[in-house]
């Protein structure tokens, strides 16, 4: 029986021995391409690791039984996401691409709080289109667990520019690093909180630092004065994260090159990301790392360049 888009075709197959090797094979499987055990087309299995990566594995099965006629299961989606996981070779960035690095926490794993997913792009400036500009982007690396293996591979890859959104200190893995001004920012409210900044308060002393970094004349200058203020009005933790980013937080500004000076390209991947691991259920580690490196593989590195 072998299932296919179509639905399930009843196959007579008949084995031929052969004298000279003793070997066994089948004539009807080698002229359709079918492997010897394999009773799913590649067509259908291709179905099933899409579906895969776009809903649960059990609704994935019902879609395709509904539509299809299909009969893989649950868990046979999961096996050849896996196996594709496997065999997915991300590109080597080019020296002169600007790689942005973002990370977010998934539902994986033994600890309370999950696992940290880290997602490496690179990401340059597309064409126009339908009067809208367009951003290509391309997956370099993706993992769930530590931070080591990304430090690993920023390493081999080489590239020189490189955006990240600050949750990890990467300092020295790019000749050139840039700190994401909208997560400079964003940060800087829970530092607000632990120097006892009421709320209603938190998002000035944000926006201000905000317009600072957007500021490409007297931007580190006042960056430095904004950090000397929080500190005179007590708010040393909020100046010390700002102190600890001052390096990375005007690069551009001395080091042209940056296709994006925020991860802003970015966001959207994470938002896919999120969409996708948010079931409600506790993933293992490496079911949401295959998942996740088969979904964006197929939607940045398979498609035109990744042009959105």
């Amino acid at each position: 029986m072998v299932a296919t888009s179509r639905g399930r075709l009843r196959l007579t197959v008949l084995q031929a021995h052969r004298k000279n090797c003793r070997r066994t094979f089948r004539p009807l499987n080698e002229a359709l391409g079918l492997p010897t055990a394999q009773r799913l087309l590649i067509e259908l299995e291709t179905m099933g690791s899409f579906l895969g990566t776009q809903v649960t594995f059990t609704r994935s099965a019902r879609i395709l039984k509904s539509l299809a006629g299909g009969t893989m299961s649950a868990e046979g989606i999961r096996q050849i996401l896996a196996r594709q996981a496997a065999q997915v070779v991300l590109p080597k960035p080019h020296p002169e691409q600007t790689v942005l690095v973002d990370a977010t926490k998934v539902k994986a794993g033994h600890k309370e709080r999950g696992e940290p997913v880290y997602l490496a792009i690179t990401a340059e400036p597309g064409p126009v289109m339908n009067k809208r500009p367009t951003c290509r982007k391309q997956l370099v690396h993706l993992h769930v667990g530590g931070v080591t293996t990304l430090k690993q591979q920023l390493t081999a890859t080489g590239a020189t520019h490189m955006v990240h959104d600050g949750g990890e200190v990467l300092t020295g893995y790019a000749p050139k690093i840039k700190r994401c001004r909208w997560h400079l920012g964003h940060q800087l409210k829970h530092y607000l909180w632990q120097d006892g900044v009421p709320h209603e308060f938190r998002a000035a002393f944000q926006e201000t630092t905000s317009h600072i970094l957007t500021d490409r004349e007297q931007g580190p200058k006042r960056y430095d004065r904004w950090q000397a203020n929080l500190v005179a009005l007590g708010l040393t933790t909020a100046a010390n994260h700002l102190s600890n980013a001052a390096d990375e937080a005007f690069t551009y500004l001395k080091e042209p090159g940056f296709a994006y000076i925020d991860t802003s390209p970015l966001e959207r991947a994470m938002r896919e990301l999120n969409r996708r691991v948010d079931i409600g259920a506790r993933w293992s580690p490496k079911g949401a790392e295959n998942v996740l490196k088969v979904l964006f593989h197929q939607r940045l590195n398979e498609t035109a360049g990744g042009q959105t």
